[in-house]
């Protein structure tokens, strides 16, 4: 894939970077990960919630949103804090009073070996790399005395179509130009949720399926590794609210390995 030069530029400046999104909603902090397996933390995004039913006719749902600085910093963003937005879109802090959703069936365990129709811009993911990046998050989940978590081929193919939107030139974000919200793209793959999180990131790697993987779950364990208060994505990845996830994990032509986890309750 071509990259501007602006897009250079800030792979130059901010390779490696790891933003992630909190449970019933997101949480946005950087950790700069790379190959070497050297991390250093900085701030990327302010952090997210969400944590209402979701009414699949429109997407919407009650979202709360944190307005920390997105600029990168030397210290991990705020403690995510409530508010109400005060404008339905394009960010996806809109509420709307809206009916519970119907459950839903057991999720298929379908890897995202190929883009479902009218998805045909997704980057796809070896279903190997998935096996070993859920078995990571589940060895996790397992010592903390959690069920582990089953893979969502709808979520996974949401997470597709994010990841693909960050490696075209959007960057590390929860919504790029022109997307919508998490609850409309969980829905637009007819994935039904009560509660949701995001975890997005990326570091360099090499070009072989145990170089991506190494990447993955070093991404994984920075998240794992963190803190109180500061500690939005580890408390995703360490739900007893969510239920499935949804995985890409794409290395570019850049040799940047992208990843985005989609949780579900």
């Amino acid at each position: 894939m071509s990259m501007t030069a602006a897009q250079k530029f800030r792979y130059t400046m901010a390779a490696g970077a790891t933003a992630v999104v909190i449970g019933v909603g997101f949480t946005t902090v950087g950790l700069n990960r790379h190959a070497a397996g050297t991390a250093d933390r900085t701030a990327a995004e302010a952090p997210l919630v969400a944590s209402s039913p979701i009414d699949l006719g429109d997407g919407n749902a009650d979202l709360l949103l944190d307005d920390a600085s997105a600029a990168p910093s030397a210290t991990p963003s705020a403690t995510p804090s409530a508010r109400k937005p005060t404008t339905p879109a394009p960010k996806p802090a809109r509420k709307t009073a809206s009916p519970k959703p119907k459950p839903k069936p057991t999720p298929t365990k379908r890897r995202t070996s190929k883009p479902a129709a009218g998805t045909a811009g997704a980057p796809t993911t070896s279903g190997s790399i998935l096996d070993q990046v859920l078995a990571h998050i589940n060895t996790a989940r397992a010592d903390e005395g959690l069920p582990a978590y089953t893979l969502s081929n709808d979520l996974s193919k949401a997470s597709a179509l994010h990841n693909d939107l960050m490696i075209d030139g959007c960057g590390l974000s929860h919504q790029c130009s022109g997307e919508g919200g998490i609850g409309d793209r969980f829905s637009a793959q007819d994935v039904r949720w009560s509660s949701a999180g995001e975890n997005i990131g990326y570091g360099s790697a090499g070009s072989s399926d145990a170089a991506v993987i190494k990447a993955a779950n070093g991404l994984t364990d920075s998240m794992l590794a963190e803190k109180a208060p500061n500690d939005g994505h580890r408390k995703n990845l360490l739900s007893d609210g969510f239920e499935k996830i949804g995985l890409s994990v794409v290395r570019d032509s850049q040799g940047v390995v992208w990843m985005t986890q989609d949780f579900v309750g």
